[in-house]
Formats: C-alpha cells, structure tokens, sequence
C-alpha cells in the first residue's frame, strides 16, 4: 500500500461501502503521508496540553526517517538476536510471518 497508497485508500473504500471521488481519497493520501503526519506531530507537539503519545516517557509522538528497516540501526546486536527469537517464537504459526519471510 505504501506503494500506490491512493489506490490502497480507493480499496479500503470499496471494502467499506464507503463512496468517495478521487479528490477526497488523494487528499486522505496526502494527509496520511509520512512527511504530513510528522508535521502535524511537531506543532502538536508544542501544546502542553495535548497527549500525543503515551509510549514516549515525555508523551510526545516521534517520527524518525520514515524508512523501513532503519529500527536496526538502533538495536544493538543483543537486541536485535532477542527480537528475532521472540518474534519467531510468538508468530511460528502466523500467515503474516509466512508472507514476511516469502517477501524476504
């Protein structure tokens, strides 16, 4: 989807019975876009009463690069060997893991 996000938006749509023209789905696109949704977070950021985020301990959302894959340049090898255990252990019966591995 993160491909062609527009048409991914159009086929949830369709799923959902939901009618929408082609302007209305581009703007959900751009909207939900990586770079938009990091600007958002950053003004939101600023107002002290807004909870962004309850995972970070300063409640703020972060966005890093927005790349896939980059989490293993902040892992240490310990970590990212603990991960890979724990995530075969917890979906060796998942058909997620499967297509992951086949896309691999």
């Amino acid at each position: 989807m993160k491909k062609d996000l527009s048409k991914g938006i159009k086929e949830i749509a369709t799923f959902l019975g939901v009618h929408m023209s082609d302007s209305e789905i581009n703007n959900i696109a751009w909207k939900t876009s990586f770079s938009e949704m990091k600007n958002n977070s950053a003004r939101e950021n600023y107002d002290p009463n807004q909870t962004v985020c309850a995972l970070t301990s300063n409640r703020k959302l972060v966005f890093r690069k927005g790349a896939v894959g980059d989490w293993i340049n902040y892992f240490t090898s310990e970590q990212k060997r603990v991960f890979d255990e724990l995530f075969t252990e917890k979906m060796k019966h998942s058909e997620l893991a499967r297509h992951l591995e086949d896309s691999s």
